[in-house]
């Protein structure tokens, strides 16, 4: 054997002019072609996934070279490495073989792929030593016909085998047949029979030949001959075959020609000799000829140093569909989905044949001191020798995270590990393809994914629809195994992938879907585990009833919030929901400027299907927070036509009781809402188990964030004993005499402010403190309680069709949304009768908290909802919620609301006018005369520009008013201008 270094070996490439098929004609059969546009896509997309989550098995074609056990991943699989005191010789490492027959799909993970008879390695049998003690198949043949069934079975009892095993595939007339004897599998492949008998026996007849054949090759002798005899008897017989041997064929054509082995190292000495040459082909196979006597030395071209390209198979001239069959060889997630192409396995194949022979010699293995990025080495694993990529090197831990080119994954190894590549394992392309399947890319991070991609797609022979064009592929980059981008991989092929070994073609790309969203797990707080521990969430609303709704802080609540943000910023205008689209979708995305009038996105669910196409308000529950709000139509959205992993994953919001605490309620329940904002974090601890509504202990922090946890309940429970022993603290009431008294300001407009643009109160009289909010727990018999706020906004750009109800100037006004006009006129009526009769209760003024609502009358002694502002000890500062306005109104003159008064919202909204200057105004006298004439009590389209927050915490918005009651619309902002009322808005450049 040669001492030579690696680089010193000599190379002949050579390119067919064909292009040679994977294993010369013993390749697996292609996959059947798609069926039409597949029966996945017709009217019901769903109908192959069936209601339980695992689907029934059927043969599925796998590689054979690559034995694994269901579900375990190839990244497992690689990552086994072999001892390291285990060397790794020629005679054990046995050729991997390409795809030859369907039963190559029925081996068991447990079995090791046995070496085809005809591909003996060496002077190796296939079998152990004991097989030479076994009876020769040829005992059974003395008589001149004979069943090949009974004389195999006659054969295996002889010799103590099991019976042999038949495995029948496809369906008459086009059976195949295969037959397991001792682990070995013979196939009658590509044999059709119409009846199971005729391929039992033609199987049978099969094996026999074959055995007779292994048999046969037992007997060869030793080759003893010293290398240059050797050579000289090789160059002699290659003489007579001016067209050469081709490699994978030299052993069996020199046991047969010879009657004896090759030596070990015979490669070795041909690629030394002159009198023979081995050419390389770009697959890569190699051809052994003998050289012409006389001819001079061939020119040997040096193999390539870089590896090229893989050339995939596109439709010519795009003629047709590109459907290629692959082998999937691993998944990191649905855009990086990782295939080998069938027919290119056989090449691969001899590859790491060739990779295992060469790297069995210890002078042949380079190491590696330092690694370099994007450089090509040799690692080895428990399976043989496989090419890696280094991605990233890392000197102080002398480590570097590795790409294994041929089947996809990553990998971290040690600098030892790694060994130079030869030239010659640089000829045949990366094998691994990445592919991001069609309409999956919103499930990419999906936390449950990558467990169904590796259930249902790991390890399995598919068909892939490529939906990428060529020039498509060449202006993503034009790398079948994608471009690296900031640390990421993006994939330059976009696919569909189809299961066709089923008489229906099954779409897999929805199969993978379907069984992520049937995978996912709602939240919960039923868990064994959540009970013994305590879980930190966030609390997102306190519900009417003191529920609080929180969100568990896992992998789940940030998947959605990410997906939530690469939602937006793909939306437009063409993702507006319609009123078709409400009718038949379950899931929407909702915009809410109802806080601090910044943008807040949630998924919501409408609460009953629109019955109204000329609806234009609904009511949303946002399954992430707990809300339910009425929304505007202008502010829903598409989800699941947008993205259908966030449509489809569960909501978030667990609904909880806290443990032990009275009824929250009235002023109770305001401070509860003060104390967890929304979106506070927290720690949940589970007392009583509930499927409904668990009970649950929550401990918050103070204000510093270094201060200890509280309990919530324990403060809850304090607070109700303290308000049920003790009296309320009037020592700071103010005993104001008359003088000082306010004026009671109960017209709606009749005083006009013209020094202000704010909705503030203008104090007229020297300020007075103001009595603090009452917090008895009486007061919740008199009080009923807060009035929503009009939540059916529209967005801004859109329309909002509005009637003017208070006009000041045009920094403060009020309008009344339209819609609810005929609404409020029927609550005015009922609100008359009610507060004009028996049943009114009148309210004391140890009674009242800020913020509640009551009844109220202006000067002309109609009564109108109001809420509370201020207390100044008998006087209440008040605001006309349905008009807008402000005022100041005795104690005695409120009167309790009925819940069925309270159920519409405020109807008055605070605006501004869009299109002039507002700020460092002052509105003069005839300014806010003309404004009112020209809006109060008038209707317009609004049209929403924006809104401003106010000093009370209001929202005011900024309305473009139109007059469409004349053939030409009239905007009020120019009629201002015009008039010398108002000036333009200045907009900085």
């Amino acid at each position: 054997m040669r001492s030579a270094k690696i680089d010193q070996e000599k190379i002949l490439i050579t390119i067919p002019n064909g292009k040679n098929g994977p294993g010369n004609g013993q390749s697996k059969p292609p996959l059947r072609p798609i069926l039409g546009n597949s029966a996945p896509r017709n009217n019901n997309p769903t109908t192959v996934m069936s209601t339980s989550y695992k689907r029934p098995m059927h043969p599925r074609i796998q590689f054979p070279s690559q034995v694994r056990s269901p579900g375990i991943s190839v990244n497992h699989r690689l990552k086994q490495k072999p001892p390291s005191e285990e060397p790794i010789n020629s005679s054990k490492s046995l050729p991997m073989t390409p795809p030859t027959s369907p039963e190559s799909s029925k081996l068991t993970p447990n079995t090791t792929p046995k070496v085809d008879v005809l591909r003996v390695q060496g002077s190796q049998s296939a079998k152990d030593d004991g097989a030479d003690k076994q009876i020769s198949i040829n005992a059974f043949l003395s008589e001149a016909e004979f069943d090949p069934v009974v004389l195999l079975k006659q054969y295996c009892v002889a010799n103590h085998f099991d019976e042999p095993i038949y495995n029948v595939f496809n369906t008459p007339p086009k059976l195949h047949c295969s037959v397991r004897i001792e682990g070995q599998v013979y196939s009658s492949y590509p044999e059709e029979f119409p009846t199971a008998k005729q391929a039992h026996q033609r199987t049978a007849h099969i094996a026999i030949e074959r055995i007779k054949h292994a048999e046969a090759r037992k007997k060869l002798a030793t080759c003893n001959l010293t290398d240059e005899d050797f050579i000289d008897s090789l160059y002699q017989e290659l003489q007579k075959f001016p067209h050469g041997i081709l490699g994978h064929k030299m052993e069996i054509w020199y046991s047969e020609t010879f009657r004896r082995h090759l030596p070990s190292h015979w490669y070795d000495l041909i690629v030394e000799s002159k009198k023979i040459r081995v050419e390389h082909g770009i697959n890569p196979r190699t051809i052994i000829f003998a050289n012409e006597p006389g001819s001079p030395e061939p020119i040997r071209i040096a193999p390539p140093t870089v590896m090229p390209e893989l050339q995939l198979p596109w439709q010519p001239n795009d003629s047709g569909s590109n459907d290629w069959n692959m082998y999937i060889s691993h998944c990191d997630s649905t855009k990086q989905v990782w295939a080998r192409l069938i027919d290119d396995i056989a090449s691969f194949d001899e590859l790491t044949t060739h990779m295992g022979r060469h790297m069995a010699v210890p002078l042949f293995r380079q190491q590696v001191e330092t690694p370099e990025e994007e450089e090509l080495y040799l690692v080895e694993i428990r399976e043989g020798w496989n090419r890696v990529r280094v991605v990233s090197v890392d000197k102080e831990q002398r480590s570097c995270r590795c790409h294994f080119v041929d089947f996809g994954d990553m990998s971290q190894f040690q600098f030892n590990e790694l060994y130079k590549c030869p030239p010659q394992f640089l000829v045949l392309p990366a094998q691994a393809i990445c592919l991001s399947m069609y309409a999956l890319d919103k499930f990419e991070d999906h936390p449950h994914a990558l467990a169904v991609l590796m259930a249902e797609l790991d390890g399995q022979t598919v068909v892939a629809r490529v939906l990428t064009s060529p020039k498509q592929f060449k202006e993503l980059g034009g790398a079948a195994q994608g471009i690296v981008q900031k640390n990421k991989r993006r994939a330059c092929l976009v696919a569909t992938l189809y299961d066709t070994s089923t008489a229906e073609d099954i779409h897999l790309n929805d199969l993978v879907a379907a069984r992520i969203t049937k995978s996912t797990p709602a939240p919960s707080l039923n868990d064994e585990k959540m009970v013994v521990k305590t879980s930190p969430v966030l609390v997102s609303h306190i519900t009417d009833d003191g529920d609080l709704m929180v969100l568990l802080r896992n992998d789940d609540l940030k998947f959605v919030e990410r997906s939530i943000a690469t939602t937006v910023a793909d939306l437009g205008e063409k993702d507006r929901v319609r009123y078709s689209d409400l009718l038949h979708d379950r899931h929407v995305f909702v915009c809410d400027e109802s806080g601090d009038g910044t943008k807040q996105w949630y998924r919501g669910r409408l609460v009953s299907k629109p019955t109204n196409p000329e609806e234009e308000t609904f009511d949303v529950f946002y399954v992430d927070d707990g809300r339910q709000r009425k929304t505007h139509i202008s502010n829903i959205y598409r989800l699941e036509a947008n993205n259908r992993a966030l449509a489809t994953y569960p909501p978030q919001a667990l609904l909880v009781g806290l443990h032990d605490v009275p009824d929250i309620a009235g002023q109770m329940l305001l401070r509860l809402r003060g104390l967890l904002p929304p979106r506070c974090e927290a720690l949940l601890k589970v007392v009583v188990k509930d499927g409904a509504k668990p009970l649950v202990n929550l401990f918050i922090r103070g204000n510093d964030p270094e201060s200890m946890y509280m309990c919530v309940n324990i403060g809850l429970r304090l607070e109700f004993e303290m308000q049920s022993s003790t009296r309320p603290d009037i020592s700071d009431d103010l005993h104001m005499s008359a003088n000082y008294l306010l004026p009671r300001r109960n017209s709606l407009s009749s005083v006009v402010s013209s020094q202000s643009s704010g909705s503030d109160l203008v104090a007229i009289t020297p300020p007075v403190t103001p009595q603090r909010a009452s917090t008895r727990g009486a007061a919740t018999t008199f009080s009923t309680g807060l009035l929503k706020d009009y939540e059916a906004i529209p967005a801004i750009g859109a329309f909002f069709e509005v009637r003017v109800a208070l006009s000041i100037n045009p920094g403060h006004f009020a309008v009344q949304p339209y819609k609810c006009y005929n609404q409020l006129q029927c609550l005015m009526k009922d609100l008359q009768v009610h507060c004009k009769g028996s049943m009114a209760k009148g309210v004391e003024p140890s009674q009242l908290a800020i913020g509640e609502a009551y009844a109220a009358p202006d000067t002309g002694g109609v009564y109108h909802r109001v809420n509370i502002r201020k207390i100044y000890d008998e006087i209440i500062h008040v605001r006309f919620v349905d008009v807008g306005d402000d005022g100041v109104v005795a104690c005695e003159q409120l009167k309790t609301l009925p819940p069925e008064l309270t159920k519409l919202p405020k109807m008055g909204l605070p605006a501004q006018l869009y299109g002039i200057k507002l700020e460092d105004v002052v509105w003069t006298q005839d300014n806010c005369v003309r404004f009112r004439k020209l809006t109060l009590g008038q209707k317009f389209i609004g049209i929403v520009r924006g809104s401003q927050k106010q000093k009370d915490g209001s929202r005011s918005l900024s309305l473009e008013l139109v007059d469409t009651s004349t053939p030409q619309d009239i905007k009020l902002h120019e009629i201002l201008i015009n008039e010398k009322h108002a000036q333009p808005e200045t907009k900085e450049v």
